[in-house]
């Protein structure tokens, strides 16, 4: 399909906000091309088309081009032996902000670690390196943990980097790629519902245990034996198992999907059924 000039683009764009859907339908392709072969040019040309706002029959097409490209980049994400959590993140980030760019994840990851490295030169042990991890987060740079979710730009990671706000599941994960820029090795656990983050130190035999949900706090694992025994659950070691990369971008499909049944937004529910149909197969 032949790539349209900057000027094509801008008029395609036009039409599309005053034609009829029928009519849209059939421009759709064209908008599609473009996309795939240059989203950030898109993005200039709604910016330079739009002054203000993107009318909303644009925004819709653009979003819904976008999100049928993602099943492409899930699926390839899903088929990978062990795929990067951050290309997971930046995916989904994708679905919440269409124009987001590959790198601005790992840009902005990278710019904390170096914030961080000079507070972490004179630690001596996990804890230390768990409780100024914390406080850089909670009370430098002012991150916050949502107790609930309502609306799914909250469980975007891509967001949450930007406006410093966003889910248990967001905060755990950028525990997780910041210690393992430091070479830390690190993941996340499950206990039972709870998404704890978890740091080891494998020569010196010590492990811990971080609650996103509480500011950081620093659990051991005894502290996490009887949380589970104070709901009364039997305690089965599989609760401390790291989860794949595949598994925590699942879990944000599924937070996503939960949170757009409460709102009964089938629209974009139908592609985000789509993706965990992909990552569960």
């Amino acid at each position: 399909m032949k790539i349209l000039g900057t000027d094509q683009l801008k008029a395609l764009l036009k039409l599309i906000e005053t034609e009829t859907d029928d009519y849209v339908d059939m421009l759709r392709p064209d908008l599609a091309a473009a996309v795939l072969a240059d989203p950030a040019r898109v993005q200039q040309a709604i910016d330079d088309t739009f002054a203000d706002e993107v009318p909303s029959k644009v925004r819709r097409t653009l979003e819904e081009i976008c999100w049928g490209n993602l099943a492409k980049d899930v699926s390839a994400f899903a088929g990978k032996i062990n795929p990067d959590l951050e290309e997971g993140l930046w995916i989904l980030a994708r679905f919440a902000s269409p124009s987001a760019k590959r790198g601005e994840i790992t840009q902005r990851l990278d710019a904390i670690a170096q914030e961080l490295r000079p507070l972490l030169l004179n630690v001596t042990n996990l804890y230390e390196a768990a409780d100024v991890m914390g406080k850089y987060f909670f009370s430098t740079q002012h991150f916050v943990t949502l107790p609930a979710n309502l609306d799914i730009k909250d469980i975007s990671f891509g967001r949450f980097l930007l406006k410093k706000r966003g889910s248990s599941l967001c905060t755990a994960c950028l525990y997780q790629t910041i210690a393992q820029r430091f070479g830390v090795e690190s993941g996340l656990v499950d206990l039972a519902g709870r998404i704890l983050v978890f740091m080891q130190d494998v020569p010196k035999k010590q492990i811990l245990f971080i609650d996103p949900l509480d500011n950081g706090k620093i659990l051991t694992q005894q502290d996490c034996k009887d949380y589970i025994f104070s709901r009364d659950i039997k305690w089965n070691d599989e609760f401390l198992s790291p989860l794949s990369s595949r598994t925590i971008i699942r879990r944000f499909i599924a937070n996503m999907i939960y949170v757009l049944n409460k709102l009964r937004d089938e629209r974009r529910l139908k592609y985000l059924r789509t993706y965990l149909e992909i990552i569960k197969n």
